[in-house]
């Protein structure tokens, strides 16, 4: 609410954040101490919550420069109520270094040091202490606490230096990308880390915690790598989490889903509720809080720093920022409807020639980018996955250009999946809707009204295209309107060829398997619904639709009920028959 209240400079979000805000720094204890007693009581745990509302906090003070911040944590901090390395309580490091980089404070840095090498001495077996970041092993643990702590490595190297801190959180986010990482941009978790299966799916709090948390990386080590992350989480697991009008929004969200209803939760964490179903609530108070800080908090690293005459442009959208640059105020605007559109336009606005660097990223995935001033191509090739720098005398409305082609590619993935991307975007069926409202959920209203979801078009499709000749496939564009994540209006669309694959269908089951914490595995009975898995490779070529069609996918955010991952036909291209 605060960083989304003064990114919009919307009063009335400020106001009602900055009301709890000033209530918490008024009612400080004697000792430092800020929150509620209980929490004081429980001296050894449990602390997150204070991680979690400083960093309101951390964005107040970062508009604001409001003194009594600093001044407060620093008291609440060295007031030595917590011990602070249990578990996620050793979050709260994230706001002692934050604090110590503000006021130079060396005992926020000592003790932000000291409950970081408790944490790993009293949690050793934990996947997120040092040892264990830094080895082979993979990790199993819960996907939130995962990403919370895991960054802290990354945190610290940026307050001492000290590499190792780096090289484990490095190698921790390396392993989320060998074992977990789902193609829309966030790692499995549901709730722990599972895998890359098509039916993996990822809590969407692990959308905020991930890309927040990835953010670190980005500006401990300047790489273009993890900008493209941020920026492939936040273009489709994000907006593939919610409805259009951001009214609804899953627990559990899954890169393949045809049914999204009361009782479609395929996961084995509590199978057959209504956790992947689109809802204000659909299972607990955490993912509707955390949908908030996705944008705010991507919004809030678009433009960064490096050095004091260096702006660097790190995530891509349409934007203005005004800075002090060569001694004066400058201000970019960035006019694109990039991730739609491959050209993005940068113009600067001075009242007098200013001299400074603007930084741009070529993204990973781009390999022929161009860029331009006034309409001038500058020369040479610009490496992919990198930052380049334009360093001159910028005046008033110089425009700086530049493009990014977007190539179509398919990946594989496990059972003989394959998934197509496009630039920074994943493309998914598009399949109509039969939306029910269900009357029966109690957090149901009018305005905020919570849905059962039915494919009603046909979704049993593999690709009939080769990996190594995507000529086939058609990019249609489409003007870019006022909400481009609706199905209606979705800019892009692939028309692909495509077969049906016979007695591919929902999975029904009277009783299943459920999971749950800390009660264990359970049976349960009632009519139950699922996506199901893609059809074995070995029977798939008999189960193929003799016909050819030709199918629309859409950017992957703008879907509610999907297919991304595909069975793909295993006919050679002289064999297919066409039949359009």
């Amino acid at each position: 609410m605060t960083r989304c209240g003064y990114l919009l400079a919307d009063e009335f979000l400020i106001g009602k954040a900055k009301k709890s805000i000033d209530y918490v720094l008024k009612h400080a204890d004697s000792d430092g101490y800020l929150g509620p007693k209980h929490l004081k009581e429980a001296k050894l745990c449990y602390r997150w919550p204070h991680a979690i509302f400083f960093r309101a906090l951390m964005a107040y003070y970062s508009a604001t420069n409001d003194r009594r911040v600093l001044k407060a944590l620093t008291k609440h901090y060295l007031s030595k109520s917590s011990e602070h390395c249990n578990d996620r309580d050793i979050c709260n490091i994230e706001i002692m270094l934050w604090v110590y980089g503000k006021t130079g404070e060396q005992r926020l840095l000592n003790e932000a040091r000291r409950a970081y090498d408790k944490y790993n001495q009293r949690c050793a077996k934990d996947d997120t202490t040092m040892a264990n970041m830094l080895s082979s092993k993979r990790a199993t643990e819960h996907g939130v606490t995962y990403n919370e702590i895991a960054k802290l490595g990354a945190i610290l190297y940026m307050y001492t230096g000290k590499k190792k801190y780096l090289a484990a959180t490095e190698n921790a986010y390396r392993k989320i990308d060998r074992y977990h990482m789902l193609i829309d941009g966030v790692c499995s978790s549901s709730e722990h880390l599972r895998g890359k299966d098509p039916l993996d799916s990822h809590e969407t709090c692990d959308i905020a915690d991930y890309t927040w948390s990835v953010g670190y990386l980005l500006l401990a080590t300047g790489r273009a790598e993890y900008a493209d992350k941020i920026e492939r989480a936040c273009f489709n697991a994000a907006p593939g989490a919610v409805t259009e009008d951001f009214k609804a929004l899953q627990y559990f969200s899954c890169p393949n889903q045809v049914i999204a209803d009361k009782s479609s939760n395929h996961n084995l964490y509590e199978r057959g509720n209504a956790s992947m179903s689109y809802r204000p609530n659909p299972y607990t108070e955490c993912c509707p809080g955390e949908v908030h800080r996705i944008m705010p908090n991507f919004a809030a690293r678009m433009w960064l720093k490096d050095g004091p005459d260096c702006i660097v442009a790190s995530l891509y959208g349409p934007s203005q920022i005004t800075a002090k640059l060569g001694g004066q105020k400058v201000t970019i605007i960035e006019q694109t409807d990039y991730p739609f559109s491959e050209r993005l336009d940068f113009e600067i606005h001075t009242k007098r020639t200013a001299s400074f660097t603007l930084g741009l990223r070529i993204p990973g995935w781009c390999r022929k980018a161009e860029v331009s001033v006034n309409g001038q191509q500058r020369p040479g090739k610009l490496k992919a996955g990198s930052f380049i720098k334009i360093r001159r005398n910028f005046r008033n409305n110089d425009l700086i250009s530049l493009i990014l082609p977007m190539a179509v590619k398919m990946s594989r993935w496990p059972d003989g999946g394959v998934a197509l991307e496009r630039g920074p975007l994943v493309y998914a069926l598009e399949i109509k809707e039969d939306r029910q409202i269900d009357k029966g959920d109690p957090k149901s209203s009018r305005k905020f009204p919570a849905w059962n979801m039915y494919p009603a078009s046909r979704w049993n499709y593999a690709l009939d295209v080769d990996r190594h000749n995507l000529k086939e496939i058609e990019v249609v564009r489409r003007p870019v309107g006022a909400n481009p994540w609706s199905i209606e209006s979705a800019p892009i669309q692939l028309r692909i060829p495509a077969r049906r694959v016979r007695n591919w269908q929902i999975v029904r089951k009277k009783q299943i398997a459920s999971e749950t914490i800390p009660v264990g595995v359970r049976k349960l009975s009632g009519n139950f619904a699922f996506t199901p898995a893609l059809p074995e490779t070995g029977t798939l070529a008999k189960r193929l639709s003799k016909k050819t069609e030709m199918i629309s996918l859409i950017p992957y955010g703008c879907t509610n009920l999907r297919v991304t991952i595909f069975p793909k036909c295993r006919l050679s291209s002289l064999a297919r028959r066409r039949n359009v």
